[in-house]
């Protein structure tokens, strides 16, 4: 700020990327009313906002769930003539996935599509995370399915969502379905992968298969983390047999296999 006043005061006025700049790092902060403060006087010095100042700002409002100045942000940015963009449906989705109004999260992407917008893999890895974090696996499903079925490749991330959306809706085999779907498709799971398919095992209480999960990590050169042996130190894993079997050298892909159930993430074109 004190190289902003000192600009001021030297009669330089900031130009948008000035303004975009300093309005951002005080949303980053937490400062939210500093930066509106920001906004206005951005608007009175005769700097025009861009698209991207709207979008840092329907960030902002969004975070603190002010949906209504969300709406009306909306309505000034057509008003000056200009068009939501990529990053602004982005934005939007996240901001309304997080708060649970999933409803106004659709409604985006439809609105989106019917502006011959493409939707992007970080719109529907926002959505899918956001179902997933409110134990939502069918919705969540549903959402990696409308991905494939629009033509986008899903990330690791998202498919990391997907196994944590399972795994909150205590659905361990469509869990472990996902592991699948990875090594079907070239995808190397990683430590997240692994650890949230432990967290999936421990809770609905199966313990004994833990194990198999961890050696496979290792297997596959993934370091664990801290989260990884704090899970097998504080429920006391060990290597367990289970009916006298051991479970070492299982490829903890097995688990879904054993269960002997059609792969859930295979039914997007028909769905």
């Amino acid at each position: 700020m004190a190289t902003f006043e000192r600009m001021l005061s030297e009669g330089i006025q900031p130009d948008t990327v000035t303004w975009n700049t300093l309005i951002d790092c005080h949303c980053k902060s937490g400062h939210h009313k500093r930066a509106e403060e920001l906004f206005e006087e951005m608007h009175q010095s005769g700097c025009a906002p861009c698209a991207t100042t709207y979008n840092i700002m329907i960030n902002s409002f969004g975070e603190q769930q002010r949906w209504v100045e969300v709406k009306g942000l909306l309505g000034k940015m057509q008003a000056q003539g200009l068009l939501p963009n990529i990053v602004t449906y982005t934005t939007l989705i996240d901001i309304y996935g997080k708060s649970g109004r999933f409803n106004d999260a659709i409604e985006c992407l439809e609105v989106m599509k019917s502006a011959g917008l493409k939707p992007s893999p970080t719109m529907y890895n926002a959505l899918i995370n956001a179902y997933a974090q409110r134990g939502l696996s069918e919705q969540a499903l549903n959402a990696f399915r409308v991905m494939r079925a629009d033509g986008l490749k899903p990330s690791l991330l998202a498919l990391n969502s997907l196994i944590n959306a399972f795994g909150e809706d205590r659905r361990d085999a469509e869990a472990f379905s996902v592991l699948q779907y990875m090594k079907e498709n070239d995808l190397k799971p990683d430590v997240v992968t692994y650890t949230t398919l432990m967290k999936t095992l421990i809770r609905v209480d199966k313990f004994y298969k833990v194990p198999a999960v961890y050696e496979e990590m290792i297997l596959s050169r993934c370091t664990p983390d801290r989260k990884a042996r704090a899970m097998l130190r504080n429920h006391d894993l060990g290597w367990p047999s289970c009916n006298g079997i051991q479970p070492q050298g299982r490829s903890c892909s097995r688990v879904w296999e054993e269960r002997d159930l059609p792969h859930p993430l295979n039914k997007h074109e028909n769905s």
